[in-house]
């Protein structure tokens, strides 16, 4: 079945303001994730967004948790004072990696992504598809890297884990363009407005056999001292005017895609974000296609990109 992005949007919006429970206000730009304890989730709906999809998935009795939301904004020049710091970010890894051979998935030493066709058309009209596909591509040709990243057809089945689909069609989904509104419900209030794209990430847990998040227990399956990842869930706002081109005054699909998909291989923001006065822009230190704010194009990783990714990826069995 396929589910066209207008139709997904009027099947959802108000399913989305309902669990929301509060009006999306304006608020300043900001970049970084929303985090919990690993594999806990509170008993009441209200809260963080990514707290009540977990209390969801624990009534559902799915043995997943999502554990953070990483999201990524575009630099407000004009807001910028003095040396006010915006970011200062050094997570370079996550808490949770990925398993080469996850039991529970089956997978076979490789990373699998998929690109859900219906929602692939960012403004309508352009197809994101080639810009994800080259931003996976870039980042498995890194180097240092022994990891195989895998494209797996689009089935048609609905794949968002966030959303209540099927979680185990991919590793990481790129679940494609959606309206601001979703940005405000699961992300947080006014970020239609500043948000270009987020990625979820989720664990495995243990659930105990019982329906209570107090219950589970995150898995090692592997025993490295870090949660299993289970899945990956990318997003971009359609609210948003977008290019392929690389054309100036537009977010450019490659570069968001690249910094995403760089979240769904497990790596976190870095760097230092600040503004001056003199010249009403941001700065960044070190520059690194991971900075929580995209700053113009850039395809491709640099020096603390490639350093987190070899980290993660130059010792994964093949």
């Amino acid at each position: 079945m396929l589910f066209p992005k207008t139709l997904l949007a009027l099947a959802l919006v108000s399913l989305s303001l309902a669990a929301c429970g509060q009006t999306a206000t304006p608020v300043e730009p900001s970049a970084g994730s929303l985090s919990l304890s690993a594999a806990r989730a509170p008993k009441a709906a209200a809260g963080n967004p990514i707290d009540r999809i977990n209390a969801r998935l624990a009534a559902e009795g799915a043995p997943i948790r999502f554990a953070h939301a990483q999201y990524v904004t575009g630099g407000p020049s004009a807001r910028a004072a003095g040396q006010t710091i915006f970011a200062t970010d050094r997570e370079l890894r996550f808490p949770s990696r990925w398993v080469p051979f996850d039991p529970v998935r089956g997978r076979d030493g490789t990373l699998s992504y998929l690109v859900f066709q219906p929602l692939a058309a960012a403004n309508g009209s352009i197809d994101s598809e080639p810009e994800i596909d080259a931003a996976l591509a870039t980042w498995e040709d890194v180097t240092c890297s022994k990891v195989d990243i895998v494209k797996l057809p689009d089935s048609g089945e609905f794949p968002s884990a966030v959303l209540g689909g099927n979680f185990f069609l991919a590793d990481i989904v790129n679940l494609g363009f959606l309206p601001g509104v979703f940005f405000d419900t699961f992300v947080e209030p006014g970020a239609a407005q500043n948000t270009l794209g987020v990625t979820f990430t989720a664990i495995w847990v243990d659930t105990q056999g019982t329906p209570d998040p107090a219950d589970d227990v995150p898995t090692d399956f592997d025993g490295n001292g870090y949660n299993d990842t289970a899945l990956a869930e990318t997003w971009y706002n359609d609210d948003f005017a977008w290019s392929d081109t690389g054309e100036p005054g537009l977010q450019d699909i490659q570069t968001v895609a690249f910094h995403e998909n760089g979240h769904g291989l497990g790596l976190g923001h870095f760097g230092k974000i600040f503004g001056t006065l003199a010249n009403l822009r941001l700065h960044v230190a070190p520059r690194a296609a991971m900075n929580a704010f995209i700053l113009g194009v850039l395809r491709e990783p640099l020096g603390t990109d490639n350093g987190a990714y070899c980290g993660l990826y130059g010792s994964w069995p093949n």
